[in-house]
């Protein structure tokens, strides 16, 4: 799909051309940031501490690949979880999962800081816009998208987070499209993992190219509509 890709880095130069600014709007949790290795860590620091031997091996056996959307599916294929076991395990993915100093244990989809970067070499506002939120991961997100090389402090590059944790996420995303409008650009494109998002985008900003980008979404998500593109990596 990397015809997409480069469709839009043409889209983002002519606009720029135009006199516009162009707008590429990133979420940023399983569309530029893979978090499966920050639950399968928290789930081995769960095993490690509980000293359950079964559970330890249980989680050694999970692939990267295998942790999607849900945190016990993966696990209880391979351990018999009592109700009571299953709330501890959950207790403690909650407790950790939405802190700053895992978000260290993430990792890129392929060619994404390269495409981001290609993006905001020819002009484009990079938005981060993510349902994380502040006073709990705004550190580490920062720390994050810095440390994978994603733009950040070189102007032309901006972060918005929920205003805390309890804020429901496609309200604020409605809330958040508001904002991008008041930026005064185009939006030449949104990038996603959650249809439904996606699918908000689409609607909200319709000459822009809408991307959904991987696996990992809630499996009660409604399908895309029609126009919005599919991309497994950001390799070009």
């Amino acid at each position: 799909m990397s015809d997409i890709l480069h469709q839009i880095l043409r889209s983002i130069e002519s606009t720029r051309a135009s006199g516009k600014l162009p707008i590429c709007v990133f979420d940023l949790d399983g569309t530029l940031l893979v978090t499966r290795h920050r639950t399968l860590g928290i789930l081995a620091d769960f095993a490690q501490r509980t000293g359950k031997r079964d559970l330890a091996e249980a989680v050694a056996g999970i692939s990267v690949d295998e942790q999607r959307y849900s945190v016990l599916d993966p696990l209880q294929s391979r351990l018999p979880l009592t109700d009571k076991d299953k709330a501890a395990i959950m207790a403690w993915w909650r407790g950790h999962f939405f802190t700053d100093d895992w978000c260290a244990k993430d990792t890129t989809y392929a060619g994404g800081p390269e495409f981001v970067r290609a993006c905001h070499d020819r002009g484009a506002l990079i938005y981060y816009l993510t349902g994380r939120h502040i006073h709990g991961m705004e550190e580490g997100t920062v720390k994050s998208l810095v440390a994978h090389g994603f733009p950040m402090f070189g102007g032309r590059a901006m972060l918005q987070l929920k205003p805390d944790f309890e804020t429901a996420d496609e309200p604020y995303k409605e809330e958040a499209m508001r904002m991008i409008d008041s930026l005064d650009g185009q939006v030449v494109a949104t990038f996603e993992n959650e249809p439904g998002n996606a699918n908000l985008f689409a609607a909200h900003f319709p000459g822009a190219t809408h991307v959904l980008v991987g696996n990992t979404h809630r499996p009660d998500a409604p399908p895309p509509v029609d126009e919005i593109v599919r991309v497994h990596d950001f390799i070009m």
